[in-house]
């Protein structure tokens, strides 16, 4: 069965190749639905060719506007006997609609000057990630950038300390590890939650749920961000309102959880969620209980992805400026490996809500 899958994902992506030779630079790939329909397979399989193809430079992401054509679809050979640097990326998916404009700011950083990259996905596992570090440091690269995975029973740091002690510099996208000094870019998850949490309220919405991945750093400080926004309005938190998923392996995340809320809760008439995986689950499961989203229950997601113009009541979600914390990393990491000192600067980048149809009452 996997064999036939690995199969399909490729005859797509050599599909989407011939397609991709057709367009003009910057122009936008048809939607992921429109391609599901055309080649009849799933979305998983779509997204793991796009995926494929971004890592490969042919296409690039735009968050919460589709995938485009790259400038440049492929690189001349280098003719000079100069070495060429590299740089290890690691990150938990590949697939994820996150990580590609991560990806994308990062090659971009790094093709200025000169530098190959390296991809690496550990599906988020900490036992995976540490056995990439090995690779990596035993490819010789210059540098790694590195968004933690958080799935493992306690942090092995010895990964780490082996980089540290073979002089390779690394900086942290998205989160930091507890106990591992390093240069790192992250988001404000905690204010991009306070602006969705305090935008509900102004909507008029009374009772507002959070849903949420399990409970890892980014996951805890949005949940705190939308406390903070009910403790300042004086509404009272009420705990069952408050459900974070057992597991990261959910197939359908936000759809069970979110029936289950409303049929425990039906007063419920908002919910903000961790990301849009989990905002699109829970679109689902309302308009299946014949709800409307928006007039019946408020949603509002976190990221900004394709996802939010893709369904058919807009999701108003929180932009994670995934290029520009790919391009600041990346630049961290460069003036590391020329012999700046700055293994405890930390970049935060401030979220902006984008407002759409879902959380509108009307």
């Amino acid at each position: 069965m996997e064999n036939n899958k690995n199969l399909l994902y490729m005859q797509v992506e050599r599909e989407l190749l011939k397609e991709i030779e057709l367009l003009k630079p910057d122009e936008r790939l048809p939607s992921r639905n429109e391609l599901i329909k055309k080649y009849g397979v799933t979305r998983t399989t779509i997204e793991r060719a796009i995926s494929e193809l971004i890592g490969r430079g042919y296409l690039y992401a735009k968050n919460g506007s589709g995938t485009y054509k790259s400038k440049v679809v492929a690189r001349e050979a280098q003719t000079s006997d100069k070495s060429v640097d590299s740089w290890g990326v690691i990150l938990p998916d590949i697939m994820s609609d996150t990580y590609p404009g991560i990806l994308r700011g990062v090659e971009d950083v790094a093709n200025d000057n000169g530098i190959n990259v390296m991809i690496c996905n550990t599906d988020n596992l900490i036992k995976k990630q540490n056995t990439y570090v090995y690779k990596l440091i035993n490819s010789r690269v210059k540098g790694i950038i590195i968004v933690p995975a958080v799935i493992g029973e306690t942090y092995d740091y010895t990964a780490f300390k082996k980089l540290q002690e073979s002089h390779i510099p690394f900086v942290f996208c998205n989160r930091g590890i507890m106990g591992i000094e390093s240069p790192k870019v992250i988001s404000n998850n905690f204010h991009g939650a306070l602006l969705a949490t305090n935008h509900l309220i102004n909507q008029g919405y009374k009772n507002i749920a959070f849903i949420s991945r399990p409970a890892y750093s980014t996951a805890i400080e949005r949940y705190q961000g939308y406390m903070s926004a009910l403790s300042q309005a004086n509404i009272k938190v009420d705990q069952d309102y408050v459900i974070f998923e057992q597991s990261f392996g959910i197939k359908n995340p936000g759809y069970d959880t979110t029936r289950d809320l409303l049929k425990k809760h039906p007063e419920i008439d908002a919910i903000f969620c961790f990301n849009d995986r989990l905002a699109e689950g829970a679109y689902n499961a309302i308009t299946d209980m014949n709800m409307k989203v928006g007039r019946d229950i408020g949603i509002v997601g976190y990221d900004n992805t394709i996802i939010c113009e893709e369904l058919p009541i807009k999701l108003t979600s929180v932009k994670f400026k995934t290029y520009e914390t790919g391009c600041e990393a990346a630049k961290l990491l460069l003036q590391t490996t020329k012999g700046s000192n700055n293994k405890n600067e930390t970049i935060i980048l401030q979220p902006q809500l984008i407002i759409r149809d879902s959380s509108k009452k009307s």
